[in-house]
């Protein structure tokens, strides 16, 4: 394309939201267009996957784009949408009620669902249990158990040094 009668971001941003318009699968609302330098960034929430590839194939259609990074998040009608936070407050409640737990020695990080143990537990099945409970809470879509044990068996602890 000929540097003199490239579009800008502003305009390459109206058509492909009057790609959407047009194409009668996407609602403005549903879906939010930024353009950079000709990357555009599609975020929102769409409740089909059909809307999610509809979305990206009309931004690709638009003359002027070069990339386009599909950040929209798909929610199924009636599926328990819950936010990092809400799911972060729940896995501090959940894991204060564990017995042989010591929430306070368990730090977390959630994001996009997935949960992050981090810290340590007195024993191995306080860990599994903090794992476990984390894992069935609903929105979350995985768990990363990183918590250490203080207190070894001793069958382990002669294995490991059997090792050395």
């Amino acid at each position: 394309m000929d540097a003199a009668i490239a579009k800008t971001d502003r305009q390459i941003q109206e058509e492909v939201l009057q790609e959407f318009r047009s194409s009668g699968w996407l609602q403005d609302a549903e879906v939010g267009v930024e353009v950079d330098r000709g990357v555009v960034t599609l975020t929102g929430t769409v409740a089909t996957m059909e809307k999610k590839v509809a979305a990206e194939r009309a931004a690709h259609r638009v003359e002027g784009v070069l990339d386009v990074a599909e950040d929209i998040e798909l929610k199924y009608p009636g599926s328990p949408a819950r936010t990092d936070a809400e799911i972060a407050l729940e896995v501090r409640r959940v894991l204060q009620g564990i017995a042989g737990v010591d929430d306070r020695q368990i730090r977390t990080t959630v994001s996009d669902g997935c949960v992050w143990l981090e810290g340590t537990s007195k024993t191995l099945a306080g860990k599994a249990a903090a794992a476990a409970a984390a894992r069935r809470l609903p929105g979350v879509r995985g768990v990363v158990n990183r918590l250490t044990t203080t207190v070894k068996m001793k069958g382990i602890e002669q294995k490991e040094k059997e090792k050395r």
